[in-house]
């Protein structure tokens, strides 16, 4: 249920006009906000604060527009949640005693929870299938309270990490817009806001599988699989996906011992074939004069793009990143 909806109940709430299913709806999700909270009303302060939870959800939600008001506690019970949710006070006080301070996290329908990060920092969310999740400012996740038998399925609108819990048996599914991220278990992020003119989806360790939704067939659709330090992005105007390499590749595969990563006349073959064992990814020497140069130095605790200025320095040459290979291209070392 969207707010557009759930604002649509409250008005035939209010104006007593639900069903009997949307009826009980409304007093489970009432009880369930109002049962947060550690205050408590005598009957003469529920007078008092009905007054002052009518007047402001007639502000708030129903505009000008004549309604009829439901007596009773069940009726100032829903009112009062939907302060809680629209007006952010309770007769005055602030919510401080109720609400997370970091993320709003609530039932938005039976059996969905929500968590929205309206904080400026990112938050850890911690599901029951031991996966994890850091969602960051600004960003919004939604999943079932129970995931089901077959699937563990969330939807995204912004960005987050996730460490998922590997369940061969239950593949995660990530729905964010017009793509779909599917995983056994491993850790990426995913970029998807509303008003960003791509998506993008990040691996950090195992493989992720990405593929596009939007009136596509299962046959038909155009999807890749990415590995570690490898992205794709999907240009929601083109409708087409791009992979490439991450901006900072992190070592998948750390060498036995730091010197595995100090160089003493070493063939740059042999430089290249030992990060590219490292951290996943496909060097090309395009020249073989290049190749057979002979290196000497430490690359330890050097970034990956810091470590190729260093080496393309020291024998005269270049690289170039295309898509999620790096090429290595030039005249080679002059003492060849």
């Amino acid at each position: 249920m969207n707010q557009y909806d759930f604002d649509k109940l409250i008005e035939k709430y209010l104006a007593g006009q639900c069903s009997p299913e949307e009826e009980e709806w409304m007093r489970e999700w009432s009880e369930r906000q109002l049962g947060q909270t550690s205050l408590s009303f005598s009957e003469d302060e529920k007078k008092v604060v009905g007054k002052q939870i009518w007047k402001r959800v007639h502000g708030h939600t129903l505009g000008r527009r004549p309604f009829v008001v439901r007596y009773g506690w069940l009726g100032l019970s829903a009112a009062a949640a939907v302060l809680l949710t629209l007006a952010g006070l309770w007769f005055g006080q602030p919510l401080a005693l109720m609400k997370r301070t970091v993320a709003d996290q609530h039932t938005v329908s039976p059996g969905t929870v929500e968590v929205n990060n309206t904080s400026g920092k990112p938050q850890k969310i911690t599901l029951k299938d031991g996966s994890w999740v850091v969602l960051q400012p600004n960003s919004r996740i939604s999943y079932p309270e129970q995931f089901g038998e077959k699937t563990r399925q969330l939807t995204l609108r912004g960005e987050a990490f996730f460490d998922v819990k590997k369940d061969p048996a239950r593949p995660f599914i990530v729905k964010t817009g017009e793509l779909v991220t599917q995983v056994l278990g491993t850790s990426f992020t995913i970029k998807s806001y509303d008003e960003a003119k791509a998506i993008e989806v990040a691996v950090l360790r195992g493989r992720v599988s990405v593929y596009e939704t939007a009136g596509k067939s299962p046959g038909s659709r155009n999807g890749v699989i990415l590995v570690p330090n490898h992205k794709i992005t999907f240009d929601k105007t083109s409708q087409t996906l791009t992979p490439s390499l991450v901006e900072a590749p992190r070592i998948v595969h750390p060498p036995e011992t730091r010197t595995s990563f100090v160089f003493t006349n070493k063939t740059i073959s042999e430089v290249f074939s030992a990060l590219g064992d490292a951290y996943g990814i496909d060097f090309i020497v395009e020249n073989q004069t290049v190749n057979n140069c002979v290196f000497n130095g430490d690359l330890n605790d050097l970034p990956l793009y810091t470590q190729l200025d260093l080496i393309c320095k020291s024998v005269n040459a270049t690289y170039e990143r295309r898509g999620t290979t790096l090429f290595i291209h030039g005249e080679g070392c002059a003492d060849f």
